[in-house]
Parts: C-alpha cells; structure tokens; sequence
C-alpha cells in the first residue's frame, strides 16, 4: 500500500493550513500513469511502499507566494539544519535545487525542469519517519 512519506504529509498539511482557500489542481504525490512509465520518479511507491514527492500547486491565493514557499524550502534544506535533510530536490519554474549536485548545492540552476503550474518536492529516506513541522517564515508571517 502507497503511502506518502511523513515529512511530505507534514509539509503539505501546512501549507494547507496556512493557504486554506488556495487551487489544488496541480496537487498530487502518487504517481499517474505517465509517471508510472518512469520507475526512478519519486512519485511511484518504492519497495517498502513509500512514495517520495510532492506537488504543491502554484496558486496560493491572494496572500501566497509560489517562488517564496520554493525558495525557503530551498533554504531551509541548505541550512543543514536536522529537519532539512528530508529534501532530496524542489523543481517549479523550469528551475531545480538539489543537494545532489556539489558543485552548485542548493543553488537554483538550469532550465528545463517545467514544473510551471506546481511546486515539485521529493524527499530522501529522513522524511519517512521525520514527520516534524516544517519551521518556514512562511508559515509564521501573520496575514
């Protein structure tokens, strides 16, 4: 049974707390068909039935900010902090941030990532059992 890692579900509850009249459209973590033909992507299930990604939709609403919630998880798994290392990667904008990459750790770099219309989240193995509030300023900033 597909379940989403704690860390994710954590994260999405929050930002759903914090937006509660946001768009969902581009919602989701389970893998649809067209993910499903890519075995490596984080969406589909792994052995022990995890799945490692979210996508949040872009549209917050009239007081959310898209690239702010990217950019402070960004930040955040940068910051080295415990709770930071359940991020593998976040894509949105036709840009990508990974810790995978030395050279440019954690720095948004590249194009032709997609990820328009969502934010895309995937997570390391710390994040299935690490279910932690995320501790973003975004979640704090009073509206």
């Amino acid at each position: 049974m597909a379940k989403l890692v704690k860390g994710g579900v954590t994260l999405r509850d929050q930002v759903n707390k914090r937006f509660p009249k946001r768009d969902k459209a581009s919602d989701g973590w389970i893998g649809d068909a067209a993910h499903q033909k890519n075995p490596d992507s984080q969406h589909n299930p792994d052995a022990n039935g995890w799945v490692h990604a979210i996508d949040i939709d872009k549209d917050l609403g009239a007081k959310g900010d898209a690239k702010k919630l990217a950019d402070q998880i960004v930040d955040y798994a940068a910051s080295k902090k415990k709770g930071g290392k359940r991020v593998l990667y976040v894509v949105f904008n036709d840009q990508i941030a990974s810790a995978t990459y030395p050279e440019t750790k954690w720095q948004w770099r590249g194009s032709g990532y997609g990820h328009y219309d969502h934010i895309h989240v995937s997570f390391t193995a710390a994040a299935e059992e690490d279910g932690s509030e995320w501790p973003l300023p975004i979640f704090t900033v009073a509206t």
